[in-house]
């Protein structure tokens, strides 16, 4: 994650060739190759999750998200480094901030500084859930974010 920041914050060719050789070999993984595709970031609550089910399902939804490379992560993670345009503290809108503490792949101190810093967010912190994990709640954040939209 460390590398991956700081290939970001050298800007748009670094980061676009470090996604190239370090991103994209996971994100056209078969479902056979997704867990050790993502190698270190997937934790033993993560690794429990990857079933041949969601193993399918992650491939084709990488092998779609590489379908014109590593543009849309590319800009993803330029703005991740980059000032958003305003202040945590104007955000008005309904947020819920879903967050795993055995998530090797986004900083758990991220989501808890998230829900803290963004006025009224909801923040819903799992001890026991990595990333990947959480995605067996699916259909909890599915109704949760149709709640704060006001959609029944």
């Amino acid at each position: 994650m460390a590398d991956e920041n700081h290939a970001a914050e050298q800007g748009r060719d670094v980061y676009g060739a470090y996604l190239q050789e370090h991103v994209l070999p996971v994100l056209l993984a078969s479902p056979e190759e997704v867990a050790a595709a993502l190698g270190g970031l997937v934790t033993p609550v993560d690794k429990a999750a990857l079933d041949a089910p969601f193993c399918d399902w992650m491939s084709r939804t990488f092998n779609h998200a590489a379908a014109q490379g590593v543009v849309g992560m590319r800009d993803d993670g330029l703005a991740a480094v980059a000032p958003w345009g305003f202040a945590l503290a104007d955000i008005r809108v309904p947020v819920a901030v879903w967050q795993g503490r055995q998530d090797a792949m986004v900083p758990y101190e991220h989501g808890v500084w998230l829900a803290e810093h963004v006025p009224n967010a909801e923040g819903h912190l799992f001890e026991g859930e990595g990333h990947l994990s959480l995605l067996t709640r699916l259909d909890r954040i599915l109704a949760d974010l149709k709640r704060l939209g006001g959609i029944s």
